[in-house]
């Protein structure tokens, strides 16, 4: 581990920038998690910072923004995004910051792709690899130290426990994140399932490199560890599926008697841990569990007004999110979720949760499907930089991480999502500046 901490992958400069945007990505504080917001609240730290630190990477690596399908894509959103606040009415500066967003990650993006080209995912995978083994570190002292926690209140509390310098969240017992006595590993995002899905994508780059391979891939090993320590229904479903379509690729007679005996009991054993369970269990009786809360919802609109009370489950999100796409099918309700059905007509008590069918909800069905088939089209493309290529799976994987979590327009989730958009013709031919793979 500390072989892998110390070894040098590209200049300071570029690993530190990419850095600084996984914390962003993660969203740990309302700060960073602002960036995918409106401008509201302080300025300084969610906004100018990745920008001045953007305006740098630029000046070491100019690269040019004349680029015709940059444009299209932008000029189809621009479109968009007009069409949308004009059927509201609104165009006031706090509905018009939900867009400006928009249009800063696909810029972002852009900039990632152009500048970092292929090593992005190698990168990325380095430093999910050090956020787990920080992540690991710390949340073992956590676990195995009793005097532990009255060290981690001396630090900012966020929502569910307390940040540790933006690299480790430590989870409160008290706001129940915890199984049984054992509090979860949420690493440096909010909470422990969004940072399962930030391993995914390192956990697919490195089984797209290596394959099913444990020996001599310490990676590995750090990445379901710290996958492991998350107890996150949504990381570990994914990871399986991974894991199973990797394995069925070549199917052998030796793999065949290897599922059989070995890894089906391991799928029962964890699909039978008491949190898998439950959570199964919720999304079966989703829809009684969705009738029983809509009971409660002029309850909580009496008594709370306008305030947050929590999000929904993912499940019982997307079937409002349906219902909110039905409603604006076309436009859809827009980067603003005040416009939803749901927050009109249900409640402003809850928020819902997941992208997956809120793609289509805020975006319509034209866009929505536009950038499904973005997001496929980079699977393919990023696919071809592996040696195991597996066409549609980093699609799939993306797509799997946001039932439960909204990722597009969210820094570097974003770069994945346009990275076959904007990518070179051939990325092979561009002399390398920081690694290769």
């Amino acid at each position: 581990m500390i072989k892998i901490l110390k070894k040098t992958y590209c200049p300071t400069f570029e690993y530190l920038y990419l850095f600084v945007m996984v914390i962003y990505m993660a969203q740990m504080t309302p700060e960073t998690g602002r960036m995918v917001g409106s401008l509201s609240g302080n300025p300084i730290i969610p906004f100018l910072i990745p920008i001045f630190l953007t305006i740098i990477l630029l000046y070491r690596h100019p690269i040019s923004f004349n680029n015709i399908k940059l444009w299209l894509f932008v000029g189809i959103m621009f479109c968009w995004s007009l069409a949308v606040c004009y059927k509201f009415h609104d165009f006031s500066s706090e509905n018009l910051s939900y867009y400006f967003f928009l249009f800063y990650a696909i810029f972002i993006a852009y900039i990632h792709v152009r500048v970092y080209g292929r090593d992005l995912f190698p990168i990325y995978e380095h430093i999910m690899v050090v956020f787990s083994a920080i992540s690991l570190a710390l949340w073992g002292f956590a676990v195995f130290i009793p005097f532990s926690r009255g060290i981690f209140h001396l630090f900012p509390e966020t929502v569910f426990g307390n940040n540790v310098f933006y690299l480790f969240n430590w989870m409160d017992p008290a706001n129940v994140q915890i199984y049984g006595s054992l509090i979860r590993n949420a690493g440096c995002s909010w909470e422990p399932g969004r940072f399962a899905i930030m391993l995914i994508p390192a956990i697919l780059i490195n089984l797209s490199r290596e394959g099913i391979k444990f020996r001599k891939n310490k990676k590995m090993i750090i990445l379901l560890a710290a996958l492991a320590s998350t107890i996150s229904t949504t990381g570990y479903s994914i990871a399986i599926l991974l894991y199973a379509i990797c394995w069925f690729k070549k199917l052998t007679v030796k793999r065949s008697f290897y599922f059989v005996v070995l890894i089906l009991p391991i799928c029962w054993y964890l699909f039978s841990l008491e949190f898998m369970a439950e959570k199964i269990q919720d999304k079966v009786d989703y829809e009684e569990l969705s009738e029983e809360r809509m009971g409660n919802y002029e309850y909580y609109e009496n008594k709370y007004r306008d305030e947050y009370l929590g999000s929904l489950d993912r499940f019982e999100s997307a079937s409002f999110d349906w219902i909110n796409f039905q409603e604006d099918p076309l436009l859809g309700y827009g980067r603003n979720t005040d416009y939803s059905w749901f927050r009109q007509e249900i409640t402003e008590n809850f928020v819902l949760t997941g992208g997956f069918v809120k793609i289509l909800s805020q975006y319509g069905a034209f866009i929505g499907m536009l950038l499904y088939f973005i997001l496929f089209y980079s699977s393919i493309k990023i696919s071809r930089l592996f040696p195991h290529q597996r066409r549609f799976v980093f699609a799939l994987a993306l797509m799997l991480c946001s039932v439960s979590y909204s990722i597009f327009v969210v820094p570097i989730f974003t770069t994945f999502w346009l990275y076959g958009l904007f990518c070179y013709k051939d990325d092979n031919y561009r002399k390398r500046i920081l690694i290769g793979i």
